[in-house]
């Protein structure tokens, strides 16, 4: 007979399962190992080196207990910020996160790659240009086009044959492999409205997007945010071609099979990244390093071909992109110079040795010409006829840097029109006066960076299209402004100006 249980009633004793008390230890303590191993291991796998250079980021520092002679009261939360970023198989657990979102959801675990179908990988930083969300203004556009045209006509009167490249975006070329989620933008892309505007100025501008897009095939690594080596090759080609030069490739048909990992891939996979096969030319490897480089990746590299046809001297300012240009151009040139340090160094002391120089920056990277002018002399100009000041708020302000003069400010917009040059009269102690052309200046807000650490523009983050910034020479290295420098800002054209603001080195 069932026995009934209730209120007041004793609760009879069930005797433990046998073996029910060694099962629970043991599930307590594989949970305290399991627990437990990412702090315990940490100084055994893997290196803070290893995890940074795969994530492309900077990882939390290790907390000081003190700071500035006192108790550092942050102390807990930099520690909390130090495990999360390197706690031990950290790579192994992110990689298996990934991979469950992107077979599951098609979405990624990591804020800098987009997860697109059939395995293809995209850079979250250029969706910016395909969604329309970090479009340039038109002010931006120009700024962005005058500066160019100005660094042409400075390089082209030293002599030098100039051409400037813009590589594509991966999912400019290749959008039909993004997710369903990521919808192309209504309007005109930056590279749309900056190209055209180049050309009417006469900027010598390598249209890539044009050549890319008459080719079948893929010329883009699927899970890398950069072309292929045969995709540097036709880039190779198109340059050389713009600077009247032969694109004949030494040795063009020794290939081999190479495989390597995407960056995007590594991002994404840091324990189990997938090698990616592509063809590379054998041929365009007839260089070597000079001056302590070893590695396409460096910030600054020389090299010197060892190619019996290689012909004349190279300066080319790059990006990332440029780690498969830099081979071909090495073997063609006699001794080439490759840099990816900003603002660009186009002083004679770094231009001096080049017959050529070359531009190449990635579509995403464009804002960059609108709010990074380049180290470089203004052109001189000659107004013809000056009209009456106008009054207004333009600021200017001298420095220096090296052996130059810096003069910048932000204009009044109301003194003068969008589109419109802007002069920079120096007048010297000596008595000395020469007027030279600016360089326009769209000025970002502080943070408004990408993925990459790179300036971005757009309506919503730029503190103004105003400013300007021109770099006249003193003729010798100084640490402060000469006393007696006088210096008047002109907005108008070479036909008519006036001026908008003055200042002394005195002042």
């Amino acid at each position: 007979m069932r026995e009934q249980y209730g209120v007041g009633s004793s609760t009879p004793d069930f005797p433990l399962r046998e073996g029910g008390l060694g099962v629970r230890c043991a599930f307590v303590v594989a949970l305290l190992v399991v627990l437990l191993a990412p702090l315990v291991l940490m100084p055994l796998l893997p290196t803070a080196d290893e995890v940074s250079s795969s994530e492309k980021r900077e990882l939390a520092p290790a907390p000081q207990p003190m700071a500035n002679g006192a108790p550092n009261p942050r102390f807990l939360l930099e520690a909390g910020d130090y495990f999360a970023d390197h706690f031990a198989l950290r790579p192994v657990l992110v990689d298996l996160d990934a991979m469950l979102k992107q077979s599951l959801f098609l979405t990624s675990a990591t804020d800098g790659v987009v997860a697109g179908r059939d395995g293809w990988l995209y850079y979250s930083g250029e969706m910016g240009d395909y969604q329309r969300t970090a479009t340039m203004s038109e002010h931006a556009v120009n700024n962005a086009a005058h500066n160019l045209a100005l660094v042409q006509e400075v390089l082209e009167a030293q002599g030098k044959r100039f051409v400037l490249a813009i590589a594509p975006n991966k999912s400019t070329l290749y959008p039909e492999h993004l997710p369903y989620y990521r919808l192309e933008g209504a309007g005109t892309d930056n590279y749309a409205m900056l190209l055209p505007r180049l050309k009417d100025l006469g900027v010598h501008v390598v249209d890539l997007r044009d050549r890319f897009g008459q080719l079948e095939g893929e010329w883009y690594l699927k899970r890398d945010s950069h072309w292929s080596d045969e995709g540097a090759l036709v880039a190779y080609g198109a340059i050389r071609e713009a600077l009247g030069r032969d694109a004949t490739l030494p040795d063009g048909e020794d290939a081999s099979s190479v495989a390597r990992e995407g960056d995007l891939d590594v991002m994404l996979h840091p324990a189990f990244a997938q090698p990616e096969e592509q063809t590379h030319r054998n041929g365009v490897d007839q260089f070597v390093f000079s001056g302590g480089a070893t590695s396409v990746e460096e910030n600054y590299i020389v090299t010197k071909s060892t190619n019996d046809e290689a012909r004349g001297s190279l300066l080319m300012y790059r990006d990332s992109f440029g780690n498969t240009l830099l081979p071909p151009f090495a073997s063609a040139y006699r001794q080439a110079a490759f840099t990816k340090l900003v603002p660009y160094d186009m002083s004679e002391r770094m231009c001096s040795f080049a017959n050529d120089v070359v531009i190449e920056r990635a579509e995403r990277h464009l804002p960059f010409f609108a709010s990074n002018p380049p180290y470089l002399q203004a052109p001189q100009r000659q107004i013809l006829r000056e009209d009456e000041p106008a009054a207004g708020n333009t600021t200017v302000c001298l420095g220096v840097s090296g052996p130059y003069l810096v003069v910048e400010g932000t204009l009044d917009e109301t003194q003068c029109n969008a589109g419109e040059q802007v002069f920079v009269e120096v007048s010297a102690p000596q008595g000395d006066v020469r007027t030279y052309e600016a360089f326009l200046v769209s000025e970002p807000d502080a943070g408004a960076t990408d993925f990459e650490g790179q300036q971005t523009l757009s309506s919503n983050n730029i503190r103004g299209d105003w400013g300007y910034r021109a770099y006249v020479s003193l003729g010798q290295q100084t640490e402060s402004v000469p006393r007696g420098y006088g210096v008047r800002v002109l907005a108008g054209s070479v036909d008519a100006a006036c001026e908008v603001g003055s200042a002394t080195s005195a002042d």
